[in-house]
């Protein structure tokens, strides 16, 4: 029989009747009456036997941008960020872009990972998989496309063990006085290294958000929104000495990390270390845990917990080189 679902401002049609019972028939309407109109239509064209399914596939990059306009703005502004960048290159790179989404098939993404993964992790594979899977779950599910599961046959991969990646004293020396690093980049490389907030915080940071020895951050990673972190003498001092907003995006900043690695021949330190790192230091000072927590935005305690049992491990290490005297 037929049920309606309120999706948001619309209203979802589902009409489970003889041989659709288990695949039920779906529209998504606008207005309530019309989701009961479009239930006793269609099943009464059922009883009569003069019901035929009859679905118009988009192409792939129809159904990304349905997505990216109807579902994506839902979700916290980093999170936005990273699945416009992500579907986009995918659309790029994917040589059936332009194919019907019911033609696609598990070789052919299993084609497009073995090129992706010449030139990036497993665990950068991982996240984009995630976002595609919930892209042809809402597709499948309330737009009502008949997609056959094209996820169960791709090989499962394992991520990599989580970074932990430390700066030494020489490459903290170079990045905040170098001569190749600009006034700006110095201040806010420092600035993440005092505070241990995302590269997409930074960039997100308003005159109006800095509230004295506080900064508020409306929105975090975690989906949290309007954050109060407590700030050092040195990080409100960075953050009187810039001007905001910063006029810069995101990848804007990437690419100056990159080259002032590349000037200093830095190897293997991404700017998301600067955050670890400044975790890390948090800990080596005494800062509980708990408030640890309060400062980077963690849901999860566990992950900090992981940054806390490596920094032991490292404090131990030297204790367990001693002389046995049997």
């Amino acid at each position: 029989m037929g049920s309606i679902v309120k999706r948001g401002l619309k209203y979802m049609a589902i009409v489970r009747l003889g041989e659709y019972k288990y695949r039920p028939i779906k529209s998504t309407l606008p207005t309530k009456n019309l989701a009961k109109q479009f239930i006793l239509d269609t099943e009464h064209k059922i009883l009569n036997n003069k019901y035929q399914r009859t679905t118009t596939y988009p192409t792939l990059p129809e159904l990304i941008h349905r997505y990216l306009k109807e579902v994506t703005p839902r979700k916290s502004y980093f999170v936005q960020q990273y699945e416009n960048y992500c579907l986009k290159l995918f659309l790029r790179e994917f040589k059936q872009s332009r194919l019907k989404v019911n033609l696609l098939t598990t070789p052919h993404l299993g084609v497009y990972r073995q090129e992706y993964l010449k030139t990036r992790k497993v665990s950068t594979w991982i996240r984009f998989l995630s976002i595609f899977k919930h892209l042809w779950k809402i597709a499948s599910s309330e737009w009502g496309f008949q997609l056959k599961d094209i996820f169960a046959g791709l090989q499962k991969l394992k991520a990599e063990q989580p970074r932990f990646r430390r700066l030494t004293k020489k490459e903290c020396k170079l990045l905040l006085y170098g001569n190749h690093t600009p006034l700006f980049m110095r201040q806010f490389i420092e600035l993440a290294l005092e505070t241990g907030m995302r590269r997409g915080e930074l960039l997100g940071i308003q005159q109006e958000h800095i509230q004295g020895n506080t900064l508020l951050i409306p929105k975090r990673k975690n989906g949290a929104r309007n954050s109060l972190i407590p700030l050092s003498n040195r990080a409100m001092e960075l953050l009187e000495q810039m001007d905001w907003p910063i006029k810069l995006h995101y990848e804007g900043i990437k690419s100056k990390w990159r080259r002032l690695c590349e000037k200093y021949q830095i190897q293997d330190l991404h700017f998301h270390d600067l955050r670890h790192e400044a975790l890390s230091r948090y800990l080596e000072q005494g800062v509980s845990i708990q408030d640890v927590q309060v400062l980077s935005g963690h849901r999860d305690i566990n992950v900090l917990m992981g940054v806390y049992s490596n920094l032991k491990a490292a404090e131990i290490a030297p204790k367990l080189n001693h002389n046995h005297d049997y």
